[in-house]
């Protein structure tokens, strides 16, 4: 076997040099037989002409020797002379034709020179191409290899494919029957909830009734009491029934914290400063009620419009409703049904529905009368950190973290509207009920007209830091604009430029959904900080006015009661404090 293999390569080897020998001498066959032939007749000549010069010699001695003799006679001396020019003249020739034949070999080896080198060239040629020729094949091989493990890649991504369409098919499947088994826990859960605001209506019922016999019975008692005409500035003195040519008169003060609750009828207009406070020294860091509103964190405060109750909200899940008795706030009822931690707290015109934007992606109202939870406005997919009454009591609009902004119908409990805000909003407020202006993560105050179709903002204003909360002025011409960056921003809306902006050394936003007011004449701003302090500036000298030391945490919300004469504030634990002229 080994030795076949050798003389196989061997012959092989011997087959391709004569191959390569005989494409190589082809093209000068011609030329190798031309000159062959020259060398041929060159070599024929030169043997001549040693042949002539051997001869010639001879005759010079055969002359030589007939002079000398001297017996030769004259016609053998003619005839070696004929014999000897005729040598000569071939002599001659024959040099004429060595040095022709000479010069065509110069000539010839000239060109074979020339050929010499144009071969060189060639075999140069031909090694670049089979060098080009080998790496050709090489990336060829590669080539091939890799189609090869392409083909087999793409085979596995088929069977993987096919496997997951198999995988997903049983998923798809198995999330119809989730699907199905969702829409059944969802009915449900839907009828044990039913059941459960049955229930929490039925004790809210109880409530009432005991509250409305004990308001009876302090009515009863206080209609016994002698009604009596005092002098002004002596004791409180109400319009009855809101009419303004009826006497004031004297009314009891537990009679008058009854009527503050509410039992006033809506006709009448509680007092609201008719101008700008003149100092607000009266808020005293020692002068203050605090107590504990939830179990944990209170993320949200808020007065009625008539300044006689404050709402809390909290991580709880509850809305608390509060009442200033004597200073002191005592609590007057509980709204339940949220599933995660309130965010925001807002009292529709007439003071008879408290809406509540939750963390659970929902925001919620209840009636003010009986405390009972009326609607359910479901359909955002993130967090829900504010929700506003929007132009009447039959509509509100809600901002969540998911980007967007819905209004909601209430006599229908559907969503009427979607808008696509482009960032996590953070606060809102309503404008001459047409117009939404709304503050975002992105740094940015956006105003939209609910009068206009699409999703197009109307104008946009770009602060320094992330908007986390806003408040419109009462004449409705500035918002003031809680930013990240550690201040307040006062914008005017008829131009949507900054007019003030308003800061302390102290002063540290605590939160994304930190809550900074207005006082209800707009002449002061308050707004809660990082350490545990509530600042107080004045918006006409841009000054920082008051700074109130009480809280132990950070400062989430804080709201001024409409009537100017106090200021309630939550913190990131529990504790609410009221601070007032008391």
């Amino acid at each position: 076997m080994a030795s076949n293999s050798g003389v196989g390569w061997r012959g092989e080897i011997w087959a391709h040099l004569r191959g390569r020998n005989k494409r190589q001498a082809q093209n000068f066959s011609s030329l190798i037989q031309s000159h062959n032939k020259l060398f041929e007749s060159s070599t024929t000549l030169v043997i001549k002409n040693e042949q002539l010069k051997v001869e010639a010699a001879k005759l010079k001695e055969e002359n030589i020797s007939l002079h000398i003799r001297g017996d030769a006679s004259g016609d053998k001396n003619q005839i070696s002379d004929q014999k000897l020019f005729k040598k000569q003249e071939e002599l001659t020739e024959s040099h004429r034709q060595i040095a022709e034949h000479a010069l065509q070999i110069v000539n010839l080896n000239n060109a074979l020179q020339e050929k010499e080198k144009q071969l060189q060239s060639v075999q140069a040629k031909i090694l670049e191409v089979e060098a080009m020729n080998g790496g050709l094949r090489s990336a060829n091989k590669n080539l091939e290899q890799t189609i090869l493990e392409l083909e087999a890649t793409n085979q596995m991504l088929k069977d993987e494919h096919q496997a997951l369409q198999l995988a997903f098919t049983a998923l798809e499947e198995k999330y119809r029957k989730c699907q199905e088994d969702n829409r059944d826990l969802v009915e449900r859960w839907m009828q044990q909830k039913s059941k459960d605001a049955d229930k929490l209506n039925e004790e809210n019922d109880k409530i009432l009734r005991k509250r409305q016999a004990k308001i009876k019975e302090d009515l009863a008692e206080a209609a016994k009491e002698p009604v009596q005409i005092i002098p002004e500035n002596d004791s409180p003195l109400i319009p009855v029934c809101g009419q303004a040519n009826l006497p004031a008169i004297s009314i009891p003060t537990r009679i008058l914290t009854k009527l503050h609750y509410g039992y006033l009828p809506s006709s009448y207009n509680y007092p609201r400063p008719s101008q700008r406070y003149e100092s607000i020294n009266m808020y005293f860091d020692e002068n203050y009620f605090h107590f504990d509103a939830h179990e944990s964190e209170v993320f949200a405060v808020k007065w009625n419009n008539t300044g006689t109750q404050f709402a809390t909200g909290g991580s709880d899940r509850k809305i608390k409703l509060w009442e200033v008795i004597n200073g002191k706030c005592e609590n007057k009822g509980i709204l339940q049904g949220s599933n995660a931690g309130i965010t925001c707290i807002e009292f529709d015109i007439e003071e008879r529905l408290v809406l509540g934007a939750s963390n659970d992606f929902a925001s919620r109202v209840w009636s003010l009368a009986d405390h009972r939870l009326r609607h359910t406005l479901t359909g955002h997919s993130g967090k829900v950190l504010a929700a506003k009454f929007f132009g009447d009591t039959v509509k509100v609009v809600s901002g969540s973290n998911d980007r967007t902004l819905k209004i909601w119908d209430l006599v229908s409990r559907a969503c009427i509207r979607t808008i696509f805000a482009g960032s996590s909003c953070n606060d809102l407020v309503t404008h001459q009920g047409t117009s939404i202006i709304s503050g975002h993560f992105d740094k940015k105050v956006r105003f939209w007209d609910n009068r206009t179709s699409g999703d197009g903002v109307v104008k946009e204003v770009s602060l320094g830091g992330r908007v986390t909360s806003l408040d419109l002025s009462i004449d409705g011409n500035q918002i003031l604009c809680c930013t990240r960056d550690d201040s307040l921003k006062i914008l005017d809306l008829r131009t949507c430029s900054v007019l003030a902006t308003l800061n302390a050394d102290e002063f540290k936003v605590s939160c994304d959904w930190s809550r900074a007011v207005f006082s209800p004449d707009s002449g002061y701003a308050v707004a809660g900080s990082q350490e545990g302090s509530l600042y107080v500036w004045d918006t006409q000298k841009h000054t920082l006015d008051k700074v109130l030391k009480g809280h132990d945490n950070a400062v989430i919300a804080c709201s001024w009661n409409p009537t100017g004469s106090s200021i309630v504030s939550c913190e990131k634990h529990r504790k609410v404090i009221l601070w007032s002229d008391f």
